[in-house]
């Protein structure tokens, strides 16, 4: 006979927001989570900020979400210029942290939640 598990609303909560539907991946991201101090939903949402495939991915698009008219003033060749995983090895890394499940994606979350 096979037990059922009975999951947590934290742990469904979790799975949703992650789209992540193994159990122990979601359990695995939440004893991550428990020792950056995130052990509710309300923290949970407070600090998750997505996942992405890699740091420079994730500065882009919270640097464009930050400063979308700044951005958008410089020319084409200076803003391709940007080197976004500089941006996260510099400034970035300091107010966020990742959390990984598997080797393609990262979830990212704000250290100050």
């Amino acid at each position: 006979m096979i037990a059922l598990q009975t999951l947590t609303p934290f742990q469904i909560h979790i799975s949703q927001m992650c789209d992540e539907d193994s159990i122990s991946k979601v359990d695995e991201l939440i004893e991550q989570l428990e020792s950056y101090g995130i052990t509710t939903e309300e923290q949970f949402d407070d600090a998750y900020r997505g996942c992405y495939r890699d740091e420079a991915t994730f500065c882009e698009d919270f640097m464009t979400d930050c400063y979308s008219d700044t951005l958008e003033s410089l020319p084409s060749w200076l803003e391709n210029a940007i080197d976004w995983e500089m941006v996260w090895f510099t400034a970035l890394r300091y107010d966020f942290f990742t959390l990984e499940v598997n080797s393609y994606e990262k979830y990212f979350f704000s250290s100050n939640f």
